[in-house]
């Protein structure tokens, strides 16, 4: 029995060309605001491409989903991968890791947030299918759990860890934001040296919050 065929290179950058422009496309206007039509303009494709490899732009919204989701995945992995930094640490290198990739990182919580997900089959997310949560999750999980022991049970790690990654969004966000760039980036607070204790100052109230409260999460 023959396998599918392989995409040849210039299959491949069409089909990536599409995503990109579908990534920007879909964070500007939305899924219901964004036509394959659109989407085929821009690109410079016609619109047999875009159903020779997606079938349909809710597909094509779920591979554009995926592939955010995975950049962020792969992205706070690789930091997370370094086992000599504690949670204060890792958490200032996935902040400073967002700063540095603000139109993407923008790009990337548009798409998540701008539309709900309700008119797209759930068998088009099968790639990410059960790890739905904060991108690198469990890399905060386990760091945390190294900085407070095993007193504290899951569910209080798990409190601690939409916490800080929430903070470390909601400024990263921020922080690139257009209308706030300028105003920002000459004000101490927002210097690098500043926001790196203000990270690292949080993380720690969280951590002593733990340690000295494990029985608040226990049934």
């Amino acid at each position: 029995m023959k396998g599918w065929p392989q995409m040849n290179a210039k299959e491949k950058d069409t089909k990536q060309k599409i995503v990109e422009v579908a990534n920007h496309l879909f964070a500007e206007k939305g899924f219901s605001g964004t036509s394959v039509r659109d989407i085929a303009k821009e690109a410079g494709v016609n619109l047999s491409a875009i159903n020779y490899h997606f079938d349909n732009k809710e597909n094509l919204y779920a591979q554009v989903f995926q592939q955010n989701h995975r950049w962020m995945e792969e992205s706070i992995a690789h930091i997370g991968s370094d086992d000599t930094i504690d949670t204060k640490e890792f958490s200032w290198r996935v902040f400073d890791f967002f700063v540095n990739n603000g139109s993407p990182l923008l790009n990337t919580f548009k798409i998540f947030l701008n539309e709900k997900l309700d008119n797209i089959p759930d068998e088009a997310f099968s790639d990410c299918k059960g790890n739905m949560g904060p991108p690198g999750h469990e890399f905060f999980v386990k760091k945390i759990r190294q900085d407070v022991g095993e007193e504290v049970p899951y569910e209080g790690i798990h409190w601690a860890m939409r916490m800080i990654f929430g903070d470390i969004v909601h400024f990263g966000v921020m922080m690139n934001a257009p209308m706030m760039k300028e105003k920002i980036k000459n004000q101490p607070n927002f210097q690098p040296e500043e926001k790196k204790k203000s990270i690292y100052n949080l993380v720690e109230a969280m951590l002593d919050f733990l340690k000295a409260n494990p029985d608040r999460w226990k049934s």
